[in-house]
């Protein structure tokens, strides 16, 4: 029994058809548009050859126009011309939790405006009905040959899944977070956490604090991360770093986790979420021992897996130094399946590499 029949959650891609699977969007509606064109799909996502989209999550935030995206996303899987699965970003939106570049959304975020405007906000009146339609998005696509999942594909998470009774998204999310907060109460690193807290207060939202490691706050990420099995599909599991670092708005203490590495199931699985530089260049430290391979290549001891994100959620950055689209080192990527070709959003395309 596929875990698509016992989970609203998880559900099923459909056999024998090509897919187009796109990476995070993250607003960038002229990126999207453009790799569209070069996919060969028209202004409602149609393809002739009967080719269907995916998306892997994180429609949203950051760029220019996460309303644009997310409308065309929403009236394309509407009309059964491609599929979609909650990230990370998506998450935050449906929890009512704004996090560094949502701005777009929520209001009273001087931060997001001061670093990604302009862009277009999403009118009020039509936000509870955006909610109301993401909420129903699954975690999880499958068939027989192949898994989308936002950050990681963990058996364990899932099964955490099934067993919980409740089918609405955010309920089981907060049902999950209050489970992990009953059970940190009883660790070692309960008191040291909120001593941190009171301490730092707003320093751990400073960049220019001189943070020094905080071993209550890593470990109550660290276990956060993996005890919430929503939070861990949508944002992989992590690794407690020693050297602190500041990215998004806070100071972390635990870095993103290479899963695939221990990955060896035979479906192969296509994911974003983890910024994969298409030139090995400007990769954040944090981030450096992520990925030891080309772009090109699959992950993982079996190279079942395949990040399709390249950092198009960076753009805004290049945009704020005035950098042309056309020398962009950002790139918004689509993997042909089952072709294992890799479509950028200039045009270019490249296969990909699946030798051990």
């Amino acid at each position: 029994m596929k875990y698509s029949d016992l989970s609203t959650f998880i559900r099923p891609l459909p056999s024998n058809t090509a897919l187009d699977v796109i990476g995070d969007v993250h607003g960038e509606w002229e990126a999207l548009q453009q790799l569209l064109h070069f996919l060969g799909y028209d202004d409602y996502g149609r393809h002739q050859h009967g080719r269907k989209l995916v998306f892997v999550g994180d429609l949203c935030d950051r760029g220019p126009n996460s309303p644009a995206v997310l409308d065309w996303v929403i009236q394309a899987a509407a009309s059964e011309n491609a599929f979609t699965i909650i990230g990370n970003h998506e998450l935050n939106l449906l929890i009512n939790d704004p996090k560094d570049g949502a701005g777009w959304y929520f209001d009273n975020r001087p931060q997001d405006e001061a670093r990604f405007a302009p862009w277009q906000h999403y009118p009020a009146a039509q936000r509870r009905q955006l909610q109301e339609t993401i909420a129903q998005w699954p975690l999880i696509l499958q068939r027989d040959d192949l898994r989308i999942v936002h950050a990681a594909w963990l058996p364990e998470s899932i099964n955490k899944l099934l067993e919980c009774s409740e089918t609405s998204l955010v309920k089981q999310y907060h049902y999950w977070e209050n489970r992990f907060l009953d059970d940190f109460r009883n660790t070692q690193w309960y008191e040291p956490y909120q001593q941190e807290q009171r301490q730092l207060n707003k320093d751990l939202e400073n960049e220019h604090y001189p943070m020094t490691f905080q071993a209550g706050t890593a470990h109550y990420d660290l276990l956060r991360s993996c005890h919430n099995p929503i939070r861990a599909l949508t944002s992989g599991i992590q690794a407690i770093t020693q050297q602190p670092f500041y990215i998004n708005g806070r100071w972390r203490f635990t870095v993103r986790k290479p899963w695939w590495q221990q990955y060896t199931d035979p479906v192969a699985v296509i994911i974003g979420h983890y910024w994969r530089s298409w030139y090995g260049t400007g990769v954040a430290e944090h981030r450096k021992e992520l990925f030891q391979e080309p772009p090109t290549h699959w992950l993982g001891q079996q190279r079942q897996v395949f990040c399709v994100d390249f950092s198009i959620g960076a753009r805004w950055r290049e945009r704020k130094k005035a950098i042309a689209v056309a020398d962009s080192q950002m790139h918004l990527a689509a993997l042909r399946w089952p072709e294992n070709i890799i479509m950028l959003n200039n045009g270019k395309y490249y296969h990909g590499e699946r030798y051990l």
